[in-house]
């Protein structure tokens, strides 16, 4: 109940305002003393005098009486606490309520704002810096744990499809992979426990934690270096790859065959691995005329999967009518169209077509058509099959669970609202 018309909070100086119910972003006391910053009154009892009535939370039953009555008599403009207190809270002038912390090392009040919705991210990762973790772990007590859930709360998107994600380890780990960035990963790299774990690796618990920022793209030189030896096998995954020169030091082969499955492993560490990984190198690395020439002969097969191929090379392993190295370009996105369509009419690769998201959608339809559990497998995690196919795979067991986890029809669900969970 209010009138909502936008108003100017500025023109309240000077003047008393009348709050019914409780306050929610702030504590009662933090908002009076915001409102005296602006040379505002707080009331509890309604005078001729104020200029406003604030609709808090929880209004007993004589509020919200008293708040009908005052709206009936339109005795002054009515608004709800949210718009109240969001004002307060831009309005606060970050280097004063820093210092304010620092000086008093009230880590209640700081977690109250740590939990404030209102506050620009600039601020909260600096009072972020200001949190006394006090030696134990993000999840170890209840004032560490809220604020943990303050940082997934506060950047995770779709919180409220997802609103466990808050209180769980692997919650971090998830908001890292889909909503990191640089600040954010540095603001988390810096978290006293995820410190110590850097230094003196050895809580399972965080492993999920340090695995999302070696494997993403915006984590920082520093922080990879931090993640060394530890984290090596995640790295060496890492696309864009970083650290190259410094992984293939370690000379651990684990550590090398990955690095030689990386698309984003240099030219000059495809040469060096080449020898060792062949058919890694030919499968993954981007390709010249000289290394294609070269690993054609024994490793063709490897090469049709390659998604660097440019279109002669495509037509060159075509050519040699081999079935393996057909099945490698028929699952291969980048083949050409029309190098598809022949693969296709050869008949020779119906699965590897089905899970190809370049294959025409017309040869897609046929396919399903077709039949055949292994072939409708196939379509159901593909993400480029039509939308009503996914939908009629949906409705069988088999294939159920296969098309829950299709990201295309994720995305459709979440855009029509259908009510799945994915």
């Amino acid at each position: 109940m209010d009138y909502n018309a936008a108003m100017n909070f500025q023109e309240l100086s000077g003047k008393s305002v009348l709050l019914l119910g409780k306050t929610r972003s702030l504590k009662g006391s933090e908002f009076e003393t915001l409102l005296k910053l602006h040379r505002i009154e707080l009331t509890r009892k309604w005078d001729e005098k104020s200029a406003l009535i604030i609709e808090g939370r929880l209004m007993n039953p004589l509020e919200q009486q008293e708040s009908a009555d005052l709206y009936e008599r339109r005795a002054a403009k009515i608004v709800e606490i949210n718009a109240v207190e969001e004002w307060l809270c831009r309005s606060i002038e970050p280097n004063r309520l820093l210092m304010s912390l620092k000086l008093s090392n009230d880590q209640e009040r700081l977690v109250d704002f740590l939990q404030n919705p209102y506050l620009g991210d600039e601020l909260f990762y600096k009072l972020l810096k200001l949190y006394d973790w006090e030696t134990e772990g993000l999840f170890d007590n209840d004032r560490n744990r809220d604020v943990t859930a303050s940082i997934i709360g506060r950047f995770y998107k779709d919180l409220a499809r997802n609103h466990n994600v808050q209180y769980a380890m692997s919650g971090l780990a998830h908001l890292i992979e889909r909503y990191g960035n640089r600040e954010l990963i540095d603001a988390i790299s810096e978290l006293s426990p995820i410190q110590k774990e850097l230094r003196t690796p050895g809580d399972r618990s965080l492993a999920g934690v340090l695995d999302a920022m070696a494997i993403h793209p915006e984590t920082g030189e520093r922080i990879l270096r931090l993640l060394l030896p530890s984290r090596a096998s995640v790295l060496a995954q890492r696309v864009p790859l970083s650290l190259e020169n410094v992984l293939m030091g370690l000379q651990e082969e684990p550590v090398n065959r990955l690095l030689a499955s990386n698309p984003s492993l240099s030219p000059e560490g495809g040469e060096v691995l080449e020898k060792q990984y062949p058919e890694l190198i030919g499968a993954a690395t981007v390709l010249d005329e000289g290394r294609f020439n070269r690993l054609i002969q024994e490793h063709a097969a490897a090469l049709a999967t390659n998604r660097s191929l440019s279109v002669s090379m495509q037509e060159e392993l075509l050519q040699r009518g081999e079935l393996e190295v057909h099945k490698g370009l028929a699952k291969n996105p980048c083949v050409e169209e029309l190098l598809l369509k022949m693969l296709y009419e050869k008949g020779e690769c119906p699965l590897e077509l089905a899970s190809n998201t370049s294959l025409p959608e017309r040869f897609l339809r046929e396919l399903y058509a077709q039949g055949g559990r292994e072939i409708l497998s196939m379509i159901a995690l593909n993400p480029s099959a039509p939308v009503e196919i996914l939908y009629q795979l949906s409705l069988d067991q088999r294939f159920e669970r296969s098309v829950k986890t299709n990201p295309a029809y994720g995305k459709h669900i979440q855009t029509h609202n259908l009510g799945w969970q994915v």
